[in-house]
This record gives structure tokens, C-alpha cells and sequence, in this order.
């Protein structure tokens, strides 16, 4: 992306300034940037939807990893998905019998229709945004391992 639009500098300002974090624009216009303890993390932007916030932690986990049928890995999502505030966890489908990769999102109108949202509002919720992924994230795991555990 050669010139930023004015919401993505938005974004990526907010980043930089409120996380402390380098963050580049992808050839989508997103705003991207590593966060430490968990890794590439992007806000996933459209100029046509500009009150829309999404924070995209992509492929965090391979379902196979997790040692769960799908059945019991969809239960686990849906559980984490009503338990955690702003968390929505997807599994992605590699093919018709293999489940894929765990992505997480927070999602949420921050601004009123065809409107930037308002950069203090950005400053005062990113921290959260970003935790309520990793806490998304880290419970997935956690509930995981405790199915896979043996009842004793």
C-alpha cells in the first residue's frame, strides 16, 4: 500500500503510540503489527465501513495440534465464545475431514455510520481489545487440555 488512507494512519498511529509497537500497512490497507507474547496481529480495515473495528489474531493454533475430535473442538470454541467478553474464535476448514487452523477476532462499531472513529476512543480500548484476544486465545488452550485430560 503506497499511500495510507486516512483511517489506516489512524490505526497504525494508535498502534504505535498507544502499544508501543511498529506497525506497517499490508497490500489489503490493513494495519499490522507483532505483538510480543503472542505474535502477527492485524485490524482489518475498509475505508467503506470505517466504524467497524476487527483485531484479527490469525491462525494462532492447528486444530490438530489440540488432540480434539471436531466435535469436541467446536464445543470448546462455543464455550470460550460465551464465556470471554468481545472473543470470537473460527476454526477455518482445510478440507471436508480436516479441521484447520483457530483464528481470533474482537469486533465492534466504534464510531457512528461512515465515520472515523474517534482516536480517543481507539487510545482508550486497544490494550483491551488486544487482551481480550489473548485471554480468547489462552482459554482455548486451557479448556483444551482439560478435555483432553484423563477423568481420574
Amino acid at each position: 500500500m503506497s499511500t495510507p488512507t486516512p483511517l489506516a494512519a489512524l490505526y497504525q498511529t494508535v498502534v504505535q503510540e498507544e502499544l508501543g509497537l511498529v506497525a506497517r500497512f499490508d497490500d489489503e490497507g490493513d494495519v499490522v503489527f507483532k505483538y510480543p507474547d503472542l505474535g502477527i496481529m492485524y485490524f482489518s480495515l475498509s475505508d467503506s465501513d470505517p466504524e467497524f473495528l476487527r483485531l484479527v489474531y490469525p491462525s494462532f493454533v492447528q486444530a490438530d495440534e489440540l488432540g480434539l475430535t471436531r466435535e469436541q473442538l467446536l464445543e470448546v470454541i462455543n464455550t470460550v465464545n460465551n464465556r470471554c467478553k468481545a472473543i470470537k474464535l473460527t476454526l477455518s476448514q482445510d478440507s471436508a475431514e480436516r479441521a484447520g487452523r483457530l483464528s481470533a477476532s474482537v469486533e465492534s462499531f466504534v464510531a457512528g455510520p461512515n465515520t472515523l472513529p474517534d482516536a480517543a476512543l481507539l487510545r482508550a480500548t486497544v490494550e483491551r481489545c488486544v487482551s481480550a484476544v489473548r485471554h480468547g486465545a489462552r482459554e482455548l488452550i486451557k479448556q483444551a487440555m482439560e478435555l483432553k485430560q484423563p477423568a481420574s
